[in-house]
C-alpha cells in the first residue's frame, strides 16, 4: 500500500484481495460498540474524579457529551445490522467513517473539558484514558489506518490544546512523539496484514487447485474403474464386472430370501453371419442387439453383460422363474424383429437361443447357475434354436468349450 493512501480515512485494508467473509467479519468488528462502552467507563471514572473535585457542573458536561458519542455509535451499530444485506460495501464503509468521527470528537472533547478544568490527579485519569484510546484505536489499525490515524490524531490534538490553554507545553511535545510512534506502528501492521491477506489468498487458491485437481483425478478414477468392467464393442458389463457381481447379487439373495435368474443368450449362426457379411458387420449386429436386450430388461438391479463372442449373461434379482421366462421370450421376440438392413451388405433380422436358470432349481452360486443356464442354452440350440429353455434339474454337467 502507498505511504499516502494508508492516510486516507476510507482506506480499507485489503478490499481487492480479501474474501467477503473477511471483509464482513471486519466491518462486524469495527462497527460494534463493545469497545465503546469500555470507553464511555472510562471517561465516566474521569468525570466522577471532576465531580469529586468540585466541577460537578462540567464532569457531567463531559459525561454527556461523551455519552452522545456512545448513543450514536450504538444507532450506527443497528443501523449496519439492519442495512448490511443491502448496503454495498462502500456506503458501509463511508457510514463507518463518519461514526467513527462523530464519536472520537465527542470522547476527545469530553477528554479535553476534564483535562482543562480538572485537577492534577484528574489529568492524570485522562491522560490515562486518553492513551488507552490512542492505543485501541493504533491495534485495530490494520482494518482502517486512516481512520485510525485520523482518530489518534484528533485525540492527542484536542488534548494538546487543551493542554496549551492550561500553560501545560509538554503534552503537545508528547503527543507528537506518541503519535510519530504510533504511526510506524500502524504502517507495519498493515504491511504484516497485507502480507497475511495475500498469504491467505494464494493458500485459498492453492486450496481450490487442490481440491479441482482431486475431483478430476476422481473422476478418471471413476472413468478408468467403469472401463475397466465394460465391453469395448458394446458397452455393456464385461465378463469381470459379471465376475465382481455375481457372489454380491447371490449373497444379497440368500440373506434376504428372494429368488434369482440367470440368463445366457446366444446368437443363431453367429459364425456363418461373420462369414456371410463380414466382421464390420457382425460387430455393428452385436451392438444393435445389445441394446436390444438392455432395452427389454427392467428389473431393478438387472444386469446385463457380454460374456465372450455372440454369448450374453442376463442377471435378473428378485425374479422367480416364470417371470424370467417372460422377459427371455419378449428379449427373444424384440430380436427376432429388430431389422439390420442397415447394417453393411444388409443382412436379415437375427434369432438367439436362450438358456434360463433359477436359484428356485440350483444352488444360489456362481459356478452352478452358470453350468445351469448354459445346460438349458444346450437344450435350445439342440431342439432347433430360436427358443427359451429353462433348467429345471440341481446338478448338471457343463458342456464342454
Amino acid at each position: 500500500m502507498r505511504f499516502l493512501e494508508m492516510w486516507n480515512p476510507l482506506t480499507f485494508v485489503g478490499y481487492d484481495i480479501a474474501s467477503k467473509e473477511q471483509v464482513d467479519q471486519t466491518l462486524h468488528e469495527l462497527f460494534s460498540v463493545k469497545p465503546h462502552i469500555a470507553v464511555i467507563f472510562s471517561i465516566a471514572v474521569a468525570a466522577l474524579s471532576a465531580v469529586l473535585g468540585g466541577s460537578v457542573e462540567t464532569g457531567l458536561l463531559a459525561l454527556v457529551i461523551a455519552g452522545a458519542g456512545l448513543l450514536f455509535r450504538y444507532f450506527t451499530e443497528k443501523h449496519f445490522k439492519a442495512r448490511k444485506s443491502e448496503a454495498t460495501r462502500t456506503q458501509l464503509i463511508r457510514l463507518l467513517v463518519i461514526a467513527s468521527a462523530f464519536s472520537i470528537v465527542a470522547y476527545a472533547m469530553s477528554l479535553s473539558l476534564l483535562f482543562y478544568i480538572g485537577s492534577p490527579a484528574t489529568q492524570m485519569l485522562v491522560m490515562a484514558v486518553g492513551c488507552a484510546i490512542v492505543q485501541g484505536a493504533a491495534g485495530r489499525a490494520y482494518m482502517m489506518p486512516g481512520t485510525a490515524l485520523f482518530n489518534i490524531a484528533i485525540v492527542i490534538g484536542m488534548l494538546s490544546i487543551s493542554a496549551v490553554a492550561g500553560g501545560n507545553y509538554l503534552v503537545p511535545v508528547f503527543g507528537l512523539i506518541y503519535f510519530a510512534f504510533l504511526s510506524g506502528f500502524v504502517i507495519k501492521m498493515v504491511e504484516n496484514r497485507e502480507r497475511q491477506l495475500e498469504a491467505e489468498l494464494k493458500a485459498e487458491l492453492l486450496f481450490k487447485e487442490i481440491v479441482e485437481k482431486n475431483e478430476l483425478l476422481r473422476l478418471a478414477n471413476e472413468a478408468l474403474a467403469t472401463k475397466a468392467h465394460e465391453d469395448a464393442l458394446t458397452g455393456l458389463a464385461n465378463r469381470r464386472k459379471l465376475d465382481f457381481a455375481l457372489p454380491r447379487v447371490f449373497d444379497a439373495a440368500k440373506n434376504e430370501g428372494y429368488a434369482v435368474s440367470m440368463l445366457i443368450i446366444d446368437v443363431d449362426h453367429f459364425k456363418n453371419f461373420n462369414d456371410t457379411y463380414g466382421h464390420q458387420a457382425g460387430d455393428e449386429c452385436l451392438q444393435t442387439l445389445s441394446k436390444v436386450i438392455k432395452q427389454a430388461v427392467t428389473v431393478p438391479d438387472g444386469l446385463v453383460a457380454r460374456y465372450g463372442g455372440e454369448e450374453f449373461v442376463v442377471i435378473l434379482p428378485r425374479t422367480g422363474k416364470r417371470e424370467a421366462r417372460a422377459i427371455a421370450e419378449l428379449i427373444r421376440m424384440r430380436v427376432s424383429i429388430t431389422n439390420l438392413d442397415t447394417l453393411p451388405n444388409s443382412p436379415p433380422p437375427q434369432t438367439i437361443s436362450v438358456g434360463l436358470a433359477c436359484t428356485s432349481d440350483c444352488a444360489p452360486d456362481r459356478d452352478a447357475m452358470l453350468q445351469a443356464a448354459d445346460q438349458a442354452l444346450y437344450d435350445a440350440k439342440k431342439l432347433g434354436r430360436n427358443r427359451v429353455c429353462a433348467h429345471a434339474k440341481v446338478t448338471v454337467e457343463r458342456r464342454s468349450a
